[in-house]
């Protein structure tokens, strides 16, 4: 399809998106508010099914790590324990110098990794991972760009945008940067991730990691119900989710999983009152 005509498709679908989406998600935030226990009654299930799909993974990502340890922090949701194994067993497996921000005093040269193969010969990480892991050293290793490397990686609303947010959330914790600039980037991220969400016409990956975002800066009030009800409504007949740009294709996939466990979970403890906020990090 020539380049022209691809940008002429894309440009008609948002248009159309932005009309179709919106009375669809009003539809969902009457049905949620008719009987809203039963609604999250809802959500206890699909978390269910989702963590029977997730916690026998062997194989899994630091990005699955880091979502359930979270989780599991800030939820206090026994399920989210899986955690625990799976991040010994990456531990004793892999040498990772992102391991840091899951286990705070890892360091990847302690001579009892030496024997481990780097991350980087087995799963090599993307540019915006790269970026994550510089944050994540940040506050050991100075690194005085490392707030504009971030925020050059805004996509409008995409996972760029998405990785602001929590790399600016690791800089919080570890001081790598100044924390009023650190929250002014994180704030200028907000119209975009709901501005996509709301016309979104698909509950997949980056729409499920979206929502993590924002309730990781504890922004629940911007996340209306109906987004979630569109999570629950894509959860597939072996309780995990997928996405279109996610291998396998068609098929549940570890990372949709998380952020779509992270997220139902989140808005489950926040509705129940049994949330604990904050991500590790000073307040303002």
């Amino acid at each position: 399809m020539p380049p022209l005509m691809k940008r002429a498709l894309i440009s008609a679908r948002l248009r159309l998106d932005r009309v179709v989406v919106p009375p669809r998600n009003r539809r969902l935030e009457a049905a949620f508010a008719a009987d809203p226990q039963a609604w999250l009654a809802r959500v206890d299930a699909a978390i269910d099914r989702g963590v029977a799909w997730i916690a026998p993974q062997r194989d899994v990502s630091m990005s699955v790590l880091l979502c359930a340890q979270r989780t599991l922090q800030r939820t206090g949701d026994s399920r989210f324990g899986y955690v625990v194994p799976q991040l010994e067993r990456y531990v004793a497996t892999l040498r990772d110098p992102a391991t840091r921000v899951v286990l705070p005093g890892y360091d990847p040269a302690d001579p009892r990794h030496a024997h481990l193969p780097d991350v980087m010969e087995v799963r090599p990480y993307h540019p915006v991972e790269l970026l994550m892991l510089d944050a994540v050293w940040a506050g050991v290793r100075a690194q005085p760009d490392i707030l504009q490397r971030l925020v050059a990686f805004d996509d409008e609303g995409f996972y760029g945008t998405t990785h602001i947010i929590v790399g600016g959330l690791v800089l919080l914790m570890n001081g790598g940067a100044p924390a009023d600039r650190v929250r002014a980037a994180i704030e200028a991220t907000l119209p975009a991730i709901l501005a996509r969400n709301a016309t979104s016409p698909r509950a997949d990956d980056i729409f499920a990691e979206r929502i993590m975002v924002l309730q990781w800066i504890d922004r629940h009030a911007l996340i209306p119900p109906s987004w979630i009800l569109r999570l629950l409504d894509a959860q597939r007949p072996d309780g995990g989710w997928a996405s279109w740009n996610m291998p396998p294709v068609g098929l549940s996939n570890q990372h949709t999983v998380a952020v779509a466990l992270a997220a139902l979970a989140e808005f489950l403890a926040a509705r129940r009152g049994h949330l604990r906020p904050g991500w590790g990090v000073p307040g303002p």
